[in-house]
């Protein structure tokens, strides 16, 4: 378990690299078929350097026929998304900046303020976007304090979950 120190990772490696590389062994410690694996695989491989999935995923299924051979099917590829969605770090997998949200904010401790949050990106991310915040105020029942609350709850997570590439 010491394998950090016998090789830097960040020296050898891009951060692109490096963090697929955490992915695919956080992917390692889950109990599939190597079916699954095999498709998890592929989806982890598809993401951009921002951790982002911009791909469809039925072009992720014509390309693991393709390119993999491997039969799948939206629902299979679907099915592994949500569990690389469920690695470090958080928010990676995200189709959109919603979800990118979403993902993040379901690790944090619910308290009044977190469950708004969610409220607020679920049902409300355009007004959110659009900083209507007197809408979602009426349309949530809920006062300035407690949007302000959610409010710092949201602008605390990170748009990227990778963040910038720091071999620029």
């Amino acid at each position: 378990y010491n394998s950090k120190e016998e090789r830097p990772q960040y020296s050898t490696f891009s951060v692109k690299e490096s963090f697929t590389q955490s992915l695919q062994e956080q992917l390692g410690y889950r109990n599939l078929t190597e079916h699954q694996y095999a498709v998890a695989s592929f989806i982890i491989g598809s993401l951009d350097d921002d951790g982002y999935l911009r791909r469809s995923i039925d072009s992720i299924v014509d390309d693991l026929s393709f390119r993999a051979n491997v039969e799948t099917t939206e629902e299979e590829v679907l099915e592994m998304l949500k569990i690389i969605q469920e690695f470090e770090p958080a928010g990676v997998g995200a189709r959109d900046l919603r979800e990118c949200l979403l993902l993040q904010i379901r690790s944090c401790k619910k308290t009044p303020a977190v469950e708004n949050a969610v409220k607020i990106l679920k049902n409300h991310f355009t007004e959110f976007t659009n900083k209507h915040f007197q809408k979602i105020m009426t349309r949530m029942n809920i006062t300035e304090d407690e949007l302000k609350a959610a409010m710092a709850k949201i602008l605390k997570l990170n748009p990227s979950p990778v963040g910038p590439s720091d071999a620029s």
